[in-house]
């Protein structure tokens, strides 16, 4: 079937091989003029699923990072979500969205509450999605404030980039990323019109040199969280909010057979100091994440020897 009507909201998801039926049947659900981008790694067999939103690609290499940038490149909403393959959506997100940034058109951000569960918890993952209140209706709150009693969303300060060089970070964990902004991409509904400005800069940060690219595999969403603020970045700007609870978004725990395994952080984010040396905020990131591994690298030998 051929879409229509150009989507308001694309929803990219990076799926790995043996995702639920369930998950997807669930995913559909969602209402409106939206699009579903999957992208599944390299020769996985598409699903049969007869609706128009739907789009499956098949990256050209498997990772989070291309499997996530090829949807994104191929979305064509005015807004953008990404999740993943085991994370549930309340039905009406896109009116949520809508009437959010109709009433903050300056924000870039809209960061959805959400809620874990167990893997297999099918009962809850479909139990029935309850609403907030309207947009117009909530109160702006800082976040020492109850905010997930319903009645209140959060502002989303820029992150702090223009903090200083802080080299106690070699020697302990950095304190710069505490408060309310927000360092990841994820999980959130975002502008695309400055995302796509943001991955063409950031895709011409990964060129080395002539046809030579460096590409990392995994670790996107803090990469690309804090590139588009760097970007755009404005003192003190409220970019964003947070909606309060209920839930808009159901997180499933990963299956047995795919469990969280270490990622190296670092060899995605060093990407940040290539194209922003100049924010010290991020200096101390990758200098914690320096101290971080070699200290777990340390731990790991002298529990070998002893």
């Amino acid at each position: 079937m051929v879409k229509t009507v150009k989507p308001t909201l694309s929803i990219v998801v990076p799926t790995r091989e043996g995702f639920s039926d369930h998950w997807l049947q669930e995913l559909l659900k969602v209402e409106g003029e939206v699009e579903f981008i999957l992208v599944h790694p390299p020769g996985m067999k598409k699903y049969t699923v007869d609706d128009p939103r739907l789009q499956q690609i098949n990256s050209s290499f498997r990772g989070e990072i291309i499997q996530r940038l090829t949807g994104l490149l191929n979305t064509s909403g005015k807004y953008v979500l990404t999740i993943n393959c085991d994370e549930y959506l309340i039905p009406n997100i896109l009116e949520i969205a809508v009437n959010y940034f109709n009433k903050f058109p300056d924000s870039w951000v809209l960061r959805l509450s959400k809620k874990g569960f167990k893997f297999g918890d099918k009962a809850s993952l479909e139990s029935t999605w309850h609403n907030i209140p309207k947009i117009e209706e909530l109160k702006i709150c800082d976040r020492e404030t109850n905010y997930d009693s319903g009645k209140c969303i959060v502002e989303i300060p820029i992150a702090p980039l223009d903090k200083k060089l802080d080299l106690l970070c070699l020697l302990r964990r950095r304190k710069d990323h505490h408060g309310v902004h927000t360092e990841n991409f994820d999980k959130k509904v975002w502008k695309n019109e400055m995302l796509q400005e943001t991955l063409k800069e950031l895709s011409e940060t990964m060129v080395l040199g002539g046809p030579f690219k460096y590409v990392p595999f995994w670790c996107l969403d803090r990469l690309l969280g804090l590139f588009i603020q760097a970007k755009f970045f404005e003192k003190g700007k409220i970019i964003g909010h947070l909606l309060p609870l209920p839930e808009q978004i159901r997180v499933e725990d990963n299956p047995p057979n795919y469990k969280k395994s270490k990622r190296f952080y670092l060899v995605a984010e060093i990407l940040l100091l290539k194209k922003f040396p100049q924010y010290g905020y991020l200096w101390n990131l990758i200098i914690d994440q320096i101290r971080g591994t070699a200290s777990r690298g340390v731990n790991f030998v002298l529990r070998r020897s002893g």
